[in-house]
């Protein structure tokens, strides 16, 4: 029989009941409810029957060898997350732990969080609230720009990125795309996003979305050779990770004018730092996926999960061999 242990900060609300039920049919479910992710021989203890691990990451221990020996049963983990790139996939490969993700419960809600950003940076709406609150001197200009007319250039064109692409020609905009994946890039052109390489779309776009997952093996897809690429004036939006952009190269940008501002879903800068006061840096602190509705199509798609998981047929499968990668949607 299987040994499911669940480590949220919700509890048995992380896996809606009848779903619970249907796990159950399967062996023993376990919720360990924590604020944060149990180290060393705590996390041993709490995982050494366990089959199947089904956390956050949040409450995600540290899946290294030294814990994976210590946990001998253990043969797949379901993470309630869209990104994987903490994940060690090539010390889960010789332990023969498979890894699942969540890559479509958060989609809606972070493509419109990127396009709330470009308008945010567009409108300064962000500023003429902390004008109205008297947080800014009466001086601050909310002078903005109109993003429809405008070319919004996409780099990563998968779920995400193909979303926003959808709901940013509803606001007027022309999309172009960007991506190192084939079947992504053959899978937008059917979708009619016309496609061109990073560079020539940096140069052609008013507005820049990085909708792309992080590789830690890669380099900066936007550093200061791509900062300087783009238009004078243009935006730049990162729902992605930070480490996908130089920081330093897009202050400085910013400062000279060359930039008109930057969205980020993450908290990079000082709230104190003069970009941040002057609205010209937009910054949500990893907020793009806190919707009602992503809490609950999440934990559906979370207890649909680790029931495949225990019945041997897991989904979203991610590992570090390529050729040994399954996809199912």
């Amino acid at each position: 029989m299987d040994t499911v242990v669940v480590l949220s900060r919700a509890g048995t609300r992380s896996v809606p009941t009848p779903l619970q039920a249907c796990i159950e049919e399967h062996g023993t479910l376990q919720f360990v409810t924590r604020q944060e992710a149990p180290r060393g021989l705590e996390a041993a203890q709490l995982l050494r029957s366990a089959t199947v691990l089904a956390t956050t990451n949040v409450t995600l221990p540290r899946l290294d060898a030294e814990l994976l020996r210590a946990c001998p049963r253990l043969r797949h983990v379901v993470l309630y997350a869209t990104g994987y790139e903490h994940v060690d996939l090539d010390v889960l490969d010789d332990h023969g732990v498979g890894l699942t993700v969540l890559p479509e419960y958060a989609t809606p809600a972070v493509a419109e969080h990127a396009l709330g950003l470009l308008l945010g940076l567009a409108t300064r709406v962000h500023l003429a609230n902390d004008r109205s609150r008297r947080l800014v001197p009466p001086s601050t200009s909310l002078r903005g720009i109109e993003l429809g007319g405008r070319t919004l250039g996409i780099i990563g064109v998968g779920r995400i990125g193909g979303h926003l692409a959808r709901i940013a020609a509803g606001v007027g905009m022309r999309v172009i795309g960007s991506d190192t994946d084939e079947v992504a890039r053959a899978v937008a052109r059917e979708q009619g996003i016309p496609m061109i390489d990073t560079p020539g779309l940096l140069e052609r776009a008013d507005a820049v979305a990085l909708c792309c997952s992080t590789d830690p093996h890669a380099p900066l897809v936007v550093g200061a050779p791509e900062v300087a690429r783009l238009s004078p004036g243009a935006l730049l939006v990162n729902i992605g990770r930070p480490a996908l952009v130089d920081p330093d190269a897009v202050a400085a940008a910013i400062r000279t004018g060359h930039l008109r501002g930057y969205g980020i879903d993450d908290a990079v800068f000082d709230p104190d730092c003069d970009l941040v006061t002057e609205g010209r840096v937009l910054q949500t602190d990893h907020s793009a996926w806190w919707r009602d509705e992503v809490l609950e199509r999440g934990a559906h798609h979370f207890g649909r999960a680790i029931l495949a998981a225990v019945r041997d047929e897991p989904v979203d499968v991610v590992t570090a061999r390529p050729e040994r990668t399954e996809q199912i949607a």
